[in-house]
This record gives C-alpha cells, structure tokens and sequence, in this order.
C-alpha cells in the first residue's frame, strides 16, 4: 500500500493536478507475457496491418503449402534495436489469434464469415529462457505449445486445448464421457499418416502428451510440458511434441499455426552445438509433416542476431531472414517505431487511461498531463523508439511531482532533455516526418 498523508500534508500532484492514481510508465520496462503492460497496436501504423498481411493473410490464400519463414526486425544499429514492440507484437497478437481462432482478423480483411470460420488458425509465441532451460529451438517451440493450449478461447470459459479437444470429440462422434478415448484415436490415427514424421507413439513420455492432449485438464497438461519434459528431451525429442500438437490441431480443423520466436541471440549464446540445432530445426520446419505443410515459423531480428546465426543459417539453406534485400520483404516486416506524433500520442493515451481513477471524469486530453507539444518533442528526442519514448514520459513525470511541478510544458521538459532534443518542425515542413524513413 502506498503512503497516505493527512489532509494538511502535501498535495498530491500525480493525482490532484496530473488525474493519475499511480506512475503508469515502468523505467527499462522489459516485455513479459505473464503480466503485459498496455497492447496498442496502433503504435505501429500501417505495419500493424502489414504483419496481419504476412504472417496470416497471405499463407491463407493458399490451397497448399502454407508455410512462411519469416522474420520481425528493428534495423537498427547493434546498439539501438531495443524497444520498439517486437516481442510484444508477437506475444499479444498471438493471444489474440487464439482467443477466437483468427475470425476477427480474417473479418477485418473482408473474408467472407462462413468462408473465416472454414479457416480456423492459431499463433504461439516462445523465446529462449536460460533459467528454465530453454536453450534449444525444440525447447522454445514446445513453449510456444504451452502458450497457445493455455489461452483463453472466446469468453474464457473454456482453454484453447479444450476447444480443440471439443472439436475433435464432435468431428468423431464421440460418446459422453468417453470424448478423451475418441480423441486418442483420431489422433493416434492421424500421426500413422504422415511417413516422414519419425516418432516413436509408444515412447513413455510422448504417450503421457498425448494423453494429457486427449484429456480435459490444461493445467495438467501444461505443468507436464513446462515441469516434467527434462531439458535433455526438449533438447533431443522436443520438435516431436510439436508435431504431434500440429496433428492434434489438424484433427480439429486448424489449418495453420504460426510459431513467433524471440530473442534469437539468446539461442547463439546458450546452445551447445549450434549448427546441428540449426540442422534440426531446418529438417522439423520444411522436411518433416505436418509441420512442413501448415505451420509458420517467424523470427524476431535485428543486427547482432542475424551476425550470430547467419553462417549457419546459410550453411542448412534456409530462406534469408535479411529484411535489407528487397526479395525478402513479402516476408519480413521492419518495425520502425513511432512515425507520427499521432502514433506516439495513442500510444501515450492507452498508458495514460489505465491509471485514470474511476471517480475522476476523463481529461478533454486524452494525453494529459501531457500537450502534444511534449509529446512531440519527446519523441524526438528518443527518435522514435517506444520504449524510450514511455521511459522519457515517467521520468518527466517524477521530475514535475518531486519538484512540485503542477503543469507539464515545453518549459519544463526541454531543459530535462538537453542534448536529445532536437526541434524537427523546419525539417517535417521541408521533408516530411523524418522517421519516414525506412534506411534509418
């Protein structure tokens, strides 16, 4: 609980003159899916529509072989590519896709609701985690598993494996209370289907995933996954518990998942034998069914991870994940940061709203305390990237309250600014935004 003063004592500007019942903007704040700050895909203009195109619009169009290899990319200099919503962008609409299978993207795009409900696909999202010993891309992936079976499907009472588990029951007819018995069956009859799928369904560990799949506990089967898979199987077997999950979705109707994967330095770092992982994870994408037919792999990249991985990227043939030759770019996407003063208003305001108070009337700013003018010239000064752009805004903030500061203005944040900012309006009104563009 926070402190408490008597009515004599000092004002409280955060709340009194700002509207704010606490300091909404984390300093070096580091994306976790577990407790996500505030989503605002509008931040990225144009290129929030451009990843819905890539990574699940275009893969769709397609009767057959709908796998993308793709990448997510911040281009900028090995020291300055923090920070501007990769991970985020991935993990949130990641959970979004799940919530209802992709309809309301595809809705969006105008496809036909009946032909969109035909569609049904999903999206996971995993990155390497030294402390819970995911080193491998198999480790990451079977993550990615877990992530997507615990999402909440539509209004959250049911989980996305339980849904799955509901469609594969009716799709085979199943009788009450034997549905996890049908389940099995469909799915163990599914994987004897695929000849280049290399799995051994009575390996004692495999059976308990797919027995746990088949069965109507997601917390269990998560706790398995996360908990009970040793490193040494994720490591060696991991991609097999993936695949089986991609014939589980099958069996349900899905006709795509998307596998999102972060930090891809970390894999460099903390890998053992890096080119025979690499090997693997070429012979699991392309190579090996169903995974090669329907899932899609997109990497989060920037400067220092393609220096890391590119050798042997190259050395397995992998498509390209350079965003700088222009034959990549139907499958690469750049993320650029905060173009507009608008998108960094949008940004600021979504922030800004989840720590308005309930019984204080929204300001007529959906900004304030902050003036467009401040919020332009911050943007500025952190040159477009969001996360030092949010950082900027809560110290301005803790400035403005420990010196007693009741308004925020261009007279107060230009001195806290100093060297970093830089009056942009002569060269927005000769050349247009100079984040516009995309060599920077």
């Amino acid at each position: 609980m926070p402190l408490e003063f008597e009515k004599d004592g000092p004002r409280n500007i955060m709340l009194e003159d700002f509207l704010l019942r606490d300091q909404p903007f984390r300093i070096s704040a580091i994306y976790n899916p577990d407790k996500p700050d505030p989503y605002e895909p509008l931040m990225y203009g144009k290129q929030h529509v451009e990843f819905y195109e890539k990574f699940f619009i275009q893969p769709l169009k397609r009767k057959e072989n709908r796998q993308v290899i793709g990448s997510i990319w911040s281009t900028q200099t090995a020291a300055d590519w923090r920070g501007f919503g990769k991970s985020m962008m991935m993990a949130e609409e990641s959970k979004k896709v799940c919530n209802d299978f992709g309809l309301e993207i595809l809705k969006s795009f105008k496809v036909k609701e009946a032909n969109a409900k035909q569609n049904p696909f999903l999206a996971g999202y995993c990155t390497f985690d030294q402390a819970k010993e995911i080193k491998s891309f198999a480790a990451a992936l079977l993550d990615a598993v877990a992530f997507i079976v615990e999402q909440p499907f539509e209004d959250g009472e049911l989980t996305v494996h339980e849904e799955l588990r509901r469609r594969i029951a009716k799709e085979n007819n199943a009788e009450k209370n034997f549905e996890g018995e049908a389940v099995r069956n469909a799915l163990r009859k599914q994987l004897r289907t695929y000849k280049t799928l290399n799995v051994q369904l009575n390996h004692k560990t495999l059976d308990q995933f797919i027995e746990l799949l088949s069965g109507d506990n997601t917390e269990a089967l998560t706790a398995f996954i996360r908990n009970e898979i040793g490193p040494r199987i994720k490591a060696k077997q991991g991609f097999n518990f993936v695949h089986v999950f991609n014939a589980y979705a099958l069996c349900a109707g899905i006709v795509s998942v998307t596998y999102f994967i972060d930090q891809i330095e970390n894999f460099a770092k903390w890998a053992r034998n890096q080119d025979q992982e690499i090997k693997v994870l070429r012979e699991s994408m392309v190579q090996t069914s169903p995974t090669a037919e329907m899932a899609s792999f997109v990497f989060q990249m920037h400067v220092s991870a393609l220096q890391e991985i590119e050798d042997w990227w190259q050395a397995e043939h992998l498509p390209s994940l350079d965003f700088e030759l222009a034959i990549n770019r139907t499958r690469t996407i750049n993320l650029l940061g905060l173009r507009t003063t608008e998108e960094a208003q949008t940004l600021a305001a979504r922030y800004l709203k989840e720590y308005r108070p309930d019984d204080v009337k929204e300001p007529k700013n959906p900004t304030h305390p902050f003036p467009e003018e401040v919020i332009k010239v911050v943007r500025d000064a952190t040159k477009g990237n969001p996360r030092k752009f949010l950082e900027t805004l809560g110290q301005i903030l803790e400035h403005a309250v420990t010196s007693n500061e009741r308004v925020i203005d261009l007279s107060l944040v230009e001195p806290l600014l100093g060297d970093d900012y830089q009056d942009t309006t002569e060269e927005e009104a000769d050349g247009g935004d100079d984040f516009d563009n995309e060599e920077r």
